[in-house]
Order: C-alpha cells, then structure tokens, then sequence
C-alpha cells in the first residue's frame, strides 16, 4: 500500500541528492519530496549557513503547514522541527491528515536546567501533534511511552545508519596510536586517565574541550580543524579508536561510533542506551562503564596486545553495519505501513459518517478494524 503514499521529509541541511535514504525512499512511494533550508550561495561564510540552517527549523515547519494537503505523511527529521511542526498540527489539523512522524526522538535524561524543562514543556504541547515517533533506542521505547504517556505501538526504535561513501576501499597504513574524537557529551577525561600509565600515544580531536585532569606526555589534544577527508585518515589509520561518553542515560556516540565501524577500526565504547544497539562486547566493539577509566585501561591493553583479536572486531564491525541500511528501510517501510492503515481508516470513517456513505465504505472500514485487531493480537 506505501507505494501510493506521497511523503514530504522536513530537513535543517541544503541536500543535494546524495541521502541514501531518500533515494530509497522514492524507490517505495509515489512521491517522496524534502523541504529544506533557503539556499545560500556558496561564498556565504560558514557562520551564516549555520545560523539560516538553525533559522529553518523553525519556518520549514510552517511552510510544511501551508503544503500540508499535498502529502499523506510529513516526517520531521530533527527534533525540533517535530515540536514545532507538532504544536502547529495540534491546533491546526489535530486527528486529520498527513500523518505526522518525527524521526530522532529523544532527550537527555541526566538534565534539569529551567531551559531544558522548558524544552521538555513545548514537547508536551507537540505530543498530541505526532502520530509516530521513531527514537534512538529499544530502551527508550518504554521510557518515553510512560513518560509522555504515548501507547507503545506509536514508537518505534529506528537504528541510524553511517554514509555508504565511508565504504569505498581506500588502504590507509596502521600506525601505533589510540584516536578519540567528538563534540557533545564526551568524557575526555576519563580516556586521560586510563592512558596516563600506558606509553601509547593518544590523541584526542576536540576543539573546545579543557581538560579537568593533568595530561601526561603521551597524550597530545588536537584543536584545529580537519576536513572529513582528513577525519577519515586519523580513524582509518588508528590502531585502537576509543569513544568515551558520558553518562548512559544520555543516547549520544551513535554516529561516531558507526563512523569508526565503517572504517572497520577496533573500537572501544562507552556502553549507553543507544550505542549497545549498534554492537556485541568482544564481538564488534568493547563497552566499559561510564566513567571507570581501570576498566577502559583494561580493554586497551587487551587490543594494544592482542592485534589479530582487534582487526578480527574491526572487520566484523564493517559486515555488521552494511546490514544496517537494509534494515532501517525495512523498519521505515514497516512504519508506512501502519501509517497508510491509518489514512485507510480515516477516510473510511469520514465516507461512513457522511450521507452517501456505500456498503462498500462499510466493508472497508470493517476489514481495517479486524487487520488492526490481529496486529494487536501477535
């Protein structure tokens, strides 16, 4: 039934036609359409972009609003385009088509500041304004259904998936040294002092991080910028690759994390709700526990002196995430399934409510209910 669907995708970025998953997309449907940022020159300085990227996340929601009749399904990529998309339905269109999906929904868990509880408040307000929700972890499926009181059949875990261009063979020479990167919810400190003992070098891409810790000699902090290109070399070149986080309550590392399996490095991770998703401890990553830097000391010294059990994790990393694009178009399909039932059923109930309503309208109406009774039934 989805290939009749006709869906528009709400964006922060200027797509060129290189997503992957939009190409797969148009491959399923009748029309799969993106609405993104107004275009900006390419000589406009980086500062500007990333304000008019910022900027349309909240009037890409209200051009959506104006084309709404056009589309079956409107998914909100980003978490706040949802919430404001899904304050505008509420008053706008409650209960009526398109469908409303918000895609990358989740919070941080571990945070109580007046600004966040006021983002958590305009939530709220959007709940009753999305349809389905697709999060970044099975875990939080039950947290966020009690949470925001959501019925559990309205969300769903959808597993991001790394770029296909980090795929194309490239042979890079391994060199002795542990690499760490990322901008948001890093615990930097923790990889310093699990290798403050350890005579490897490591070193740790982040820009703005200010150690809280003394850094020893082997350990040298990486502050300027680096191209993606210039990324991958630093990852693909590695010997060990390590990504600490924070807290396991917050789902963050994700992307990184698919990154460095792409590149098939040996990876070391922070265990949390949403990196455990992507990987099996000793199989295709380590885990350790926030914060506990013996343990982390541990697992380097393992894969530091192991190196044939290390490339054996990194290349069994590569195989499993090339499964994850599949995977992730299949559960989206799925998704759109039970979105189309809906649309199914809502034109059903509006054609039985209305004068001319027809027997067939009925048995139409009728046959969704049982298809939706057996699907709660399984």
């Amino acid at each position: 039934m989805i290939s009749r669907l006709k869906i528009l995708t709400l964006v922060n970025w200027k797509e060129e036609g290189r997503w992957y998953f939009l190409r797969a997309l148009k491959n399923r449907v009748e029309q799969a359409s993106i609405l993104q940022p107004v275009s900006l020159k390419h000589s406009v300085n980086g500062k500007l972009t990333y304000i008019s990227n910022y900027l349309s996340e909240f009037y890409v929601p209200i051009l959506a609003l104006t084309r709404r009749k056009h589309f079956d399904i409107i998914v909100s990529w980003q978490m706040r385009i949802g919430i404001c998309y899904g304050i505008l339905k509420r008053f706008f269109h409650a209960n009526k088509p398109p469908v409303h999906i918000i895609q990358d929904f989740h919070i941080d868990l571990t945070q109580t500041q007046w600004y966040y509880r006021f983002q958590i408040a305009l939530l709220k307000l959007a709940i009753s304004g999305i349809d389905y929700f697709c999060c970044t972890s099975t875990e939080e499926e039950a947290i966020y259904s009690r949470m925001f009181k959501i019925p559990r059949s309205r969300i769903i875990f959808l597993p991001l998936v790394e770029s296909p261009d980090n795929f194309e063979k490239q042979t890079y020479i391994e060199q002795d040294y542990i690499f760490s990167y990322g901008k948001s919810d890093r615990d930097f400190d923790t990889l310093i002092r699990s290798v403050s003992l350890l005579n490897i070098k490591t070193y740790i891409l982040s820009p703005k991080y200010k150690p809280r810790v003394p850094v020893p000699e082997n350990v040298f902090i990486i502050r300027d910028y680096i191209s993606g290109n210039e990324l991958v070399k630093w990852i693909a070149s590695s010997r060990i690759m390590v990504l600490p986080l924070k807290d396991y309550r917050v789902s963050a590392g994700q992307i990184s994390m698919l990154e460095v399996m792409s590149l098939a490095r040996p990876l070391i991770i922070t265990e949390n709700m949403a990196t455990k998703e992507y990987a099996i401890h000793k199989q295709t990553a380590l885990f350790f526990e926030a914060g506990n830097d013996k343990e982390l000391t541990d697992h380097i010294q393992y894969l530091w002196n192991h190196r044939e059990v290390a490339k054996d994790i990194g290349q069994q990393a590569l195989q499993a995430i090339l499964k994850l694009h599949d995977k992730r178009i299949k559960i989206f399909s799925d998704l759109l399934e039970r979105c189309s039932m809906d649309i199914l059923k809502e034109n059903a109930d509006a054609s039985q409510s209305s004068p001319n309503s027809t027997k067939k309208d009925k048995c139409v109406n009728e046959f969704i209910n049982r298809r939706k009774n057996a699907e709660n039934n399984s």
